[in-house]
């Protein structure tokens, strides 16, 4: 009896080699499936990378690319000014940019020329990839907006016009003009006017920046002389009284306009000096008892293209609730396009 096996032990032991053979060959089978689960990842990343093409995307080469720490040290730009470095954006009299184009101003105090100093670098693909839009608070223009307000009751901001100038126009009828630094300029008008005028309503700046037109909610319409702040012109017989301005825009004619009123209607003012007087005369383009006019744009041509042909018939978009016009106003008043909504 001592010399029979114990067969309790043998099944233990052999239990045992089983579970130990069998624990060692799913050890390696997950070891071998996650050799090839890696070799397939790196596989399938470099052949994603392959298919990935720069010039397709649009993506600028990068000669070192930045550290984690380079990274986690750039300071925040929110604080910090932003200026252009076009140097002709601050010579108002070589300049020749067009009121509907807005440009980035500094967001630091007014009057501080240590502001010219911090500026942004455009980078040098700047050029290749398109322009980008900034958003940057116009921290000096808000502040004195608001202390206009509260010294000589300037009222609030109520239309706005961006050229290398910026002029704001309030609700009680002033005009503010600021620079590229945000330096209060000129304020144009006074708060009597604006008693009788109303509200600004719209404002624009001519090609030049030497040409400054007000309309009012009440409808009068006033040009000023942006360089010695001197009042032009004060029309008020340019279309129906009784309806307030909504737009007024400089065509690429120094002596041409167009307004919109909130009747719907639209028109066209021609300056002239005769003897000295200074005078303007109105004709109505669009009336809105036929469709109102909701919104209006001079179609300016870039300065390179003054020779080209297309510039003498001084075109016009106009907006109505049913269709979009485009008209010619020289050399006589043509309709060259419509375009109707839905179609």
């Amino acid at each position: 009896m001592e010399n029979e096996p114990d067969h309790e032990n043998v099944e233990q032991s052999l239990c045992a080699k089983t579970s130990d053979e069998e624990l060692n060959k799913s050890f390696n089978l997950e070891a071998s499936l996650s050799k090839f689960s890696y070799i397939d990842l790196d596989k399938e990343l470099e052949f994603k990378n392959d298919l990935i093409d720069d010039k397709e995307f649009d993506i600028p080469q990068v000669d070192t690319p930045p550290t984690l720490e380079s990274i986690l040290n750039e300071t925040d730009d929110e604080d910090e000014s932003f200026v252009l470095e076009d140097p002709t954006l601050l010579n108002i009299d070589t300049i020749d940019s067009h009121s509907y184009d807005t440009s980035s101003v500094a967001s630091s105090d007014s009057g501080d020329r240590t502001n010219l100093k911090r500026k942004k670098k455009l980078p040098d693909s700047f050029s290749l990839h398109g322009s980008v839009m900034r958003h940057s608070l116009l921290k000096g223009i808000s502040a004195q907006i608001v202390s206009a307000a509260d010294k000589v009751d300037a009222g609030l901001p109520t239309a706005i016009a961006v050229s290398s100038l910026i002029a704001v126009g309030t609700s009680h009828g002033l005009a503010l003009i600021f620079d590229q630094n945000q330096a209060l300029r000129l304020c144009l008008g006074s708060t009597s006017v604006g008693g009788q005028y109303g509200a600004i309503s719209a404002l624009s700046i001519n090609n030049d920046c030497s040409r400054l037109l007000c309309g009012f909610a009440k409808g009068q319409i006033t040009m000023w002389d942006l360089a010695s702040g001197k009042l032009l012109r004060s029309i008020t017989d340019a279309h129906p009284p009784g309806t307030a301005i909504l737009h007024i825009k400089f065509t690429d004619d120094p002596t041409l306009a167009i307004c919109n009123d909130s009747g719907g209607s639209v028109f066209e003012l021609t300056f002239k000096r005769v003897m000295g007087v200074r005078t303007c005369e109105s004709r109505c383009l669009f009336s809105g008892s036929k469709g109102e006019v909701c919104c209006i744009e001079p179609l300016h041509s870039k300065p390179e293209l003054k020779d080209h042909p297309i510039t003498q018939f001084s075109l016009l978009a106009m907006a109505s609730l049913t269709k979009i016009l485009v008209i010619g106003l020289k050399p006589s008043l043509k309709v060259w396009m419509t375009f109707p909504y839905g179609r």
